[in-house]
């Protein structure tokens, strides 16, 4: 069984994805290049999202983990 768990997470100030209790991505502040896109944190990992976060992609190394 899979257990690696993927969440959403703010700290006060920045929304992170957290998978399997890592800090992968970060999302881009208002006002910045990234605003509205999710900025990596980890290597090897990219996320992508809607506006709402209703639907998040997530890969690693090209290939799709959630």
């Amino acid at each position: 069984m899979n257990k690696e768990r993927l969440e959403i997470e703010f700290d006060g100030s920045d929304l992170f994805v957290v998978y399997d209790r890592k800090r992968i991505a970060k999302r881009g502040r208002t006002g910045t290049p990234q605003d509205g896109t999710w900025v990596p944190l980890e290597p090897g990992y990219s996320v992508f999202g809607d506006e709402d976060l209703k639907a998040i992609i997530v890969k690693h190394n090209g290939v799709r983990i959630h």
